[in-house]
């Protein structure tokens, strides 16, 4: 039968991929514990362990109880505000936060930080179901001695009574242990507590989270024939519900107990539900394996007695009647009632569970020390709304014991807190989590930056407010829109192109701003962020008039110094004059990129580093680099460098503007600047065979990932410029780019940025000749092949056919261990693995 299963790795990150990181985030906000998928799945898309573990530890400090709720959330929070529900449909968030910290536990990569140093209160907190766990983890963060009573034998509450076919029972176990790991938090197992008041006396404050003792009374004639939901399903042999069942309820616990009814025997199982299938409050899984079991669901039906058979005694008759909603005027919002005429009765039950929650709640303490969190006072509810409430109160408890005066970990004022803390929603995340384990300050020619991530000249650096956003948002630095000075600038209408969804192109060479204007926006910026890297961009002719040129490249460079900027960047990446005999961009010639670096390095200041943009559309940079070391050698006591590599010139075809006559003309050719992931590997052959000459490099050109970037600098680049992950996710991926960064630099046991920068160097590149020689072969994992006939279409050697079970099997004479069908297996069924002798020797002889 139809069992909870964890995504395979393949399946969460294919789910993943289709999470679009929106801008406003509405997952988050839909979250009662205000967990941010949009953020997780940004993290954990990067693969690494690291990945996966601090995309589990921004779960966690949010919700302590990330694993369970993944499991058994339902689909009415983040899943209904996901914003592809408008779409297609919503990414599957639950089980993809279950699946992440699940790997993450696996892998070993969750790091809990030290525990907190006690302020010496102490609180009691009674009950150790959800709200009571998350309280006490929140409480245990901020340096509480937190007592955990429990009447059972074991923490849980009720999530311990879920079947363990939909819930797999590590989830609870692992996030339990995470909760008792979070501070000085001790338990006190049964014992049961009755009169909270008492308990002040050794505590400083109590939190009541007791859960529902009880259940709904339907307050039908015969309901003392039903059996709870609580019970049956803490001891469902007892009941053996074998014959034909009712459930009375549509929640999550009716849904348990119809289900493990039918696995244990019961012939036909029948849900009584007030509301429609669409609104009960169930997950995606919880809804198929009600199907999968063949529970039958009779919707807006209320109960109005549970009678016995008066000729059997045991036999049980379910008078029902259907309901309607309707708008009450009174209350001010739909309720239901009864449709007259509508009763029925239904016989021949053998067994009736009654479902349906509980509204009992626990007596309020007048005592301002106690506090009140979960089911007991709200309601019935979510494990996710428990984890909130719990939250809510310990914040509650930790205001009220610092004398009233509101604060947490997040910076939210008190007032923000008393309006945005409630049972539905708590921002407050527990403490201590650090984003960054390892600190990524580091330097540009002596000015400390607190990132090696920079945006480069683009459209998000286009003036002062884009700059004064982008650094409002944690940017370190920016280079500012490349401007020159009275030269009339063509910006044509339309220009950026998509090659894919990370690949972008442009031919918005340049601002159409006066580099007068772009001065004025630079001294605004050093004035009121003295501490980012402001670098100014400009360029000047190549006319053939060396003087005039000379003279113009000059003027613009001694502007962009006055006005402040922390740098100036030349872009030597503009088209030059000529029959193109020396290339058709200027620092495709040798000569002619030293001329110009000579005249700006002749009057330059020395305080203010320049960087010579080039680019990767050279047969070989090593020329280039050569002559550019040559003149910056004549200037030893001034500061500059290269910025490689720079978008990559391409064609591109679109319509043409002119709609008259299609057939007349082909599709308008235009040259783009291509960027993003489809230049990356351009960008890092290019820095790579650049950093043997010694030149400071400003990596940029293709990076889309924390990853990516780790690589420019680990190739010798001094930072990385990024352009196309901000057109693409936003200015708010400068977190995510640092938080990667710095979890996967501590996961390779790198303390700094200078520890990172060259640690590829000085032999980045394995010579073709030295690569090995040994070949492996492809090994199947049957479970996750799908049969789908791919990777034999794509095997050019034929070295792949089916067997008898439609199952990929490789000929060893044939493969040559080109991975191709493994890299490209959707599934993940297809590995690589060493040879056998007779494997080697099959390939050999042949």
């Amino acid at each position: 039968m139809e069992e909870y299963r964890y995504y395979t790795k393949q399946q969460l990150l294919a789910e993943m991929e289709r999470c679009e990181f929106c801008e406003e985030k509405p997952c988050r906000d839909a979250c009662p514990s205000h967990c941010s998928p949009a953020d997780f799945i940004m993290a954990a898309r990067g693969g690494e362990d690291s990945d996966y573990g601090r995309a589990a530890m921004s779960i966690l400090e949010f919700n302590p109880l990330g694993h369970v709720c993944g499991v058994v959330c339902p689909d009415t929070f983040c899943m209904s505000a996901c914003a592809r529900k408008k779409f297609d449909h919503p990414v599957d968030i639950p089980r993809v936060q279950a699946g992440i910290i699940e790997i993450a536990r696996k892998n070993g990569a969750l790091r809990l930080p030290s525990k907190p140093e006690l302020n010496g209160k102490k609180v009691a907190v009674i009950g150790a179901g959800p709200a009571g766990l998350a309280a006490a983890a929140w409480l245990g963060r901020e340096g509480y001695v937190v007592s955990v009573y429990d009447g059972a034998d074991r923490a849980g509450g009720a999530c311990c009574n879920t079947p363990d076919f939909r819930f797999p029972k590590n989830s609870l176990e692992e996030d339990i242990k995470f909760v008792y790991d979070t501070g000085a938090i001790e338990t006190r197992f049964g014992q049961k507590i009755s009169e909270p008041e008492l308990l002040l006396e050794g505590y400083d404050a109590v939190i009541v989270a007791v859960g529902q003792p009880g259940y709904d009374l339907l307050g039908v004639p015969g309901e003392e024939n039903a059996i709870s939901s609580a019970e049956y399903l803490k001891y469902p042999e007892r009941y053996k519900t074998s014959g034909k069942t009712a459930v009375v309820g549509g929640g999550a616990v009716a849904a348990d107990c119809a289900t493990t009814a039918k696995r244990l025997g019961a012939s036909d199982v029948e849900m009584f539900v007030r509301r429609t299938i669409g609104e009960m409050r169930l997950t995606g899984f919880e809804r198929k394996i009600l199907i999968a079991h063949g529970i039958d669901i009779t919707t807006r039906t209320r109960v109005l007695g549970i009678l016995k058979d008066q000729a059997s005694g045991v036999k049980l008759t379910l008078n029902v009647t259907k309901v309607e909603p309707f708008f009450d005027e009174k209350v001010g919002r739909h309720r239901l009632r009864d449709i007259p005429g509508t009763s029925v009765a239904r016989p021949g039950y053998d067994h009736v569970i009654i479902a349906t929650g509980s509204t009992w709640k626990a007596p309020a303490s007048k005592d301002s020390k106690i506090f009140y969190a979960g089911d007991c006072v709200h309601g019935a509810s979510t494990v996710v709304e428990a984890v909130a409430s719990g939250k809510s109160a310990a914040l509650k408890l930790h205001v009220l014991l610092n004398g009233g005066v509101g604060f947490c970990k997040d910076g939210m004022s008190r007032s923000a807190q008393s309006r945005g803390h409630s049972r539905a929603k708590s921002h407050a995340k527990l403490a201590g989590f650090s984003k960054l384990p390892v600190n990524i300050d580091t330097e540009f020619f002596g000015f400390p930056v607190s990132s090696p991530f920079l945006i480069s000249a683009s459209p998000h650096t286009d003036g002062f407010d884009q700059v004064k956003k982008a650094y409002e948002s944690g940017w370190s630095g920016a280079v500012m829109k490349t401007a020159f000075d009275k030269v009339p600038i063509h910006i044509p209408g339309g220009y950026m192109v998509t090659f894919g969804k990370t690949t972008y192109g442009n031919c918005d060479n340049v601002s159409g701003h006066e580099l007068d204007r772009v001065c004025e926006e630079i001294v605004k910026l050093r004035k009121h962020f003295p501490d980012r890297l402001t670098i100014g961009s400009t360029g000047g002719p190549v006319t053939g008039d060396d003087a005039g040129d000379k003279k113009i490249w000059q003027a613009n460079t001694k502007k962009l110094e006055a006005a402040g900027a922390a740098g100036v960047e030349y872009s030597l990446s503009c088209p030059q004059g000529g029959d193109g005999t020396e290339g058709d961009i200027v620092s495709q010639n040798p000569l002619l990129t030293a001329k110009i670096i000579d005249w700006i390095m002749e009057s330059g200041d020395p305080r203010v580093p320049k960087l010579f943009k080039l680019t990767a559309a050279v047969t070989s940079i090593k020329p280039i680099m050569k002559a550019i070391n040559e003149v910056l050698c004549r200037y030893p006591n001034k500061k500059a460098g290269v910025t490689l590599a720079n978008s990559f010139p391409v064609l591109d075809f679109r319509k043409h503007a002119d709609s008259g006559n299609q057939q007349a003309k082909w599709d308008e050719g235009v040259v783009v600047g291509m960027s993003g992931e489809g230049v990356l590997p351009i960008s890092y052959l290019t820095i790579a065979e650049a950093s043997r000459f010694g030149v400071p490099i400003s990596g940029n050109g293709g990076v889309m990932s924390y990853r990516a970037g780790a690589n420019f600098l680990a190739l010798g680049a001094m930072n990385v410029q990024v352009c196309t992950i901000v057109m693409k996710y936003g200015l708010g991926i400068i977190n995510e780019l640092n938080s990667g960064l710095s979890h996967f630099m501590h996961s390779r046991g790198i303390n700094s940025i200078a520890g990172l920068v060259g640690k590829a160097l000085p032999q980045p590149i394995t010579p073709f000749a030295e690569l090995s020689a040994a070949k492996e072969i492809p090994s199947l994992s049957p479970e996750a092949c799908t049969s789908c006939g791919n990777c034999i279409r794509g095997c050019g050697y034929m070295a792949l056919s089916f067997n008898s079970n439609k199952k990929p099997v490789a000929d060893p004479a044939r493969c040559v261990g080109c991975y191709i069908c493994a890299k490209t297996c959707f599934a993940g069924a297809l590995s690589m693995r060493a040879r056998t002798a007779e494997e080697a020797t099959a390939l050999i002889e042949n």
